[in-house]
């Protein structure tokens, strides 16, 4: 398949996989087996993983910035209109994190297709937002524990250390599978390594970053600091 068509095929996937998801969330919220909070960080959690199918499909950097461009406007208009119940239900229209998440995505996809970085360091950073970010939110929320709030947010332990938990392990399969360690280097010392310098700042982040920014915050930091550690 030329690379025009194979673009093609990865961005009508794109959208396939982000509505499909979205449309199984306000599915599941629905029929109640989850509280709209619950699928708000299914969604986050989830759309994260669209990075592997840029990953595996895209070549032209104008074409996967199609989705997450799209999404800026799309998220928007469902945040102020509210038309998409599953990710906006309740939420503080204060919050933009929805809009912040593919404006992050945007600015990864033009630096990691561009060759600023290589594009599994961009998605490192997006997975270690989903799965972190939104793993700590979910535990947050659910466990009834009072925690503290810092700048308008309220943080638990549980979702403090599950934040870290998922970063290292996130940070930990991407770099197993796709770094190639210099040789005579230890590659599990450095692995572990970079994986807990990570975490710790991506926690670090989540916890002092307010209204949905870290959205942002999270995967540009991630993302910076890894190519900062590989250097």
């Amino acid at each position: 398949m030329s690379a025009p068509a194979l673009d093609a095929v990865g961005l009508a996937a794109s959208y396939l996989f982000v509505f499909g998801f979205i449309g199984l969330a306000t599915l599941l919220m629905r029929r109640q087996v989850l509280p709209a909070s619950a699928t708000r960080k299914v969604i986050h959690i989830g759309v994260a993983h669209w990075w592997i199918i840029a990953m595996l499909t895209m070549d032209d950097p104008w074409v996967a910035s199609v989705g997450p461009a799209s999404f800026i406007v799309i998220n928007a208009l469902a945040l102020r209109l509210r038309l998409l119940p599953a990710m906006d239900e309740g939420a503080d229209r204060r919050n933009l994190g929805t809009v912040y998440f593919p404006i992050s995505l945007l600015v990864l996809v033009n630096l990691c297709w561009r060759g600023v970085m290589p594009s599994w360091v961009g998605g490192t950073a997006v997975l270690v937002l989903g799965w972190g970010d939104g793993l700590a939110a979910l535990v947050g929320e659910g466990n009834g524990a009072p925690g503290v709030r810092i700048w308008g947010g309220r943080k638990s332990a549980a979702g403090t250390i599950l934040m870290f938990a998922a970063s290292f392990a996130v940070t930990l399969i991407m770099t197993m599978i796709f770094r190639a360690v210099p040789p005579g280097h230890d590659a599990v010392l450095e692995t572990v390594g970079i994986s807990t310098i990570v975490a710790g700042a991506a926690t670090v982040v989540e916890l002092l970053t307010p209204w949905g920014l870290d959205n942002l915050t999270i995967p540009l930091v991630v993302a910076a600091l890894y190519r900062g550690v590989l250097r």
